[in-house]
């Protein structure tokens, strides 16, 4: 056996050895060590792009579509330019909402910049960590009042309400299907009376969508960006608060004294009440969604099985009211052990309003 150090055999080029080693995995191709967090989250000028996109958008047909680049750029301009990126993406998406919509009437303007408004709430809640079920509710009820109340003035006006407008243009849809048969008179009829008292839940469900799209936008950003530790709320831990619940039963207060007796008041105890219980049907049955998620995420099922059960629970809701009740349930019975009245812990428990 050899004395020399290389047992006999030529030396190892230079740079092989263990420090070799070393070099040749950092400057490899596939680097050693951990992958990066995450991905890099969009420049200032391509957030404020976004929202300046999201706000024409907004305006447009296809304006669902609005508040997810909204909420999406917004992010992304807070996260990098701070408050300066705020401010902004707010009046990017505001300016732009106004310009492609003035052609179209003061009513387009104030639906357009209604929904880029609901879209900065909620990347603002979310990016100061305050995107909770209670905080959605009043962001839906502020938006949908906002526009009642544009539109209502708008009808003032022009010399007339809000009420007989759509009173006026329900009329007019059923003489022109009345005339088809006696059976659609009858049933046009029982439509107009319905249409007559809650025609408002229609800005409610207007709003819900513009909150929706808007928490797909601001989360889409949210778990892409880099600067901040930001966490996006599961529908697994959705929670509604209990004042929420309060507002339920005095829906059904009101919506029992309007039934009882007859008057002006009555009338419109009748309407708020009604309205208000139809709004927040929504927000009970996504917390019967989230027990659905939270209960097929516990045992494991498939993608394929959460899509169709998740269509059946749809279909139920639809038509039988099953996941409003669900979630009316839950706030008792609590199915998924979440921690209430008081911040979420480590489990991702929902944090009370």
């Amino acid at each position: 056996m050899s004395d020399c150090p290389t047992n006999g055999l030529p030396p190892s080029p230079q740079g092989f050895g263990e420090k070799g080693g070393a070099a040749r995995n950092s400057r490899g191709i596939v680097p050693a060590g951990p992958a990066p967090a995450g991905r890099p989250g969009l420049s200032l000028p391509a957030g404020l792009f976004l929202c300046a996109l999201g706000g024409v958008v907004a305006s447009s047909t296809f304006s669902f579509i609005g508040p997810v680049l909204v909420g999406y750029g917004y992010v992304s301009a807070a996260t990098k330019g701070g408050v300066r990126g705020r401010l902004a993406g707010a009046a990017a998406a505001i300016v732009a909402a106004v310009a492609l919509s003035l052609s179209h009437g003061i009513s387009s303007v104030v639906a357009a910049v209604v929904s880029s408004l609901v879209a900065v709430a909620v990347a603002e809640a979310l990016l100061r960590g305050r995107l909770t079920p209670g905080a959605g509710c009043i962001v839906v009820a502020l938006a949908a009042g906002c526009t009642i109340a544009a539109d209502a003035l708008l009808a003032a006006s022009q010399g007339t309400s809000l009420a007989a407008s759509v009173d006026q243009l329900v009329t007019l849809v059923s003489e022109e299907l009345s005339e088809t048969s006696v059976a659609v008179s009858a049933l046009m009829q029982q439509v107009r009376a319905v249409v007559s008292l809650l025609w408002p839940t229609a800005y409610l469900v207007s709003a819900f969508g513009s909150y929706l799209f808007a928490t797909i936008g601001a989360g889409m950003a949210a778990e892409r960006t880099t600067e901040k530790d930001l966490v996006v709320p599961k529908l697994a831990s959705y929670d509604l608060p209990i004042w929420v619940v309060a507002a339920l039963v005095a829906s059904a207060a009101g919506v029992a004294f309007g039934l009882t007796f007859e008057g002006t008041a009555a009338k419109a105890s009748l309407m708020v009440s009604a309205n208000l219980a139809m709004g927040l049907r929504f927000a009970f049955a996504a917390q019967g969604f989230a027990v659905l998620v939270w209960s097929l995420d516990q045992r494991g099922t498939s993608v394929l099985t959460k899509f169709l059960l998740g269509a059946l629970a749809l279909y139920l809701e639809v038509q039988f009211v099953v996941m409003s009740f669900v979630g009316l349930a839950d706030v008792w019975a609590n199915f998924r052990h979440l921690t209430r009245g008081e911040v979420a812990g480590e489990q991702g428990s929902a944090r009370q309003d």
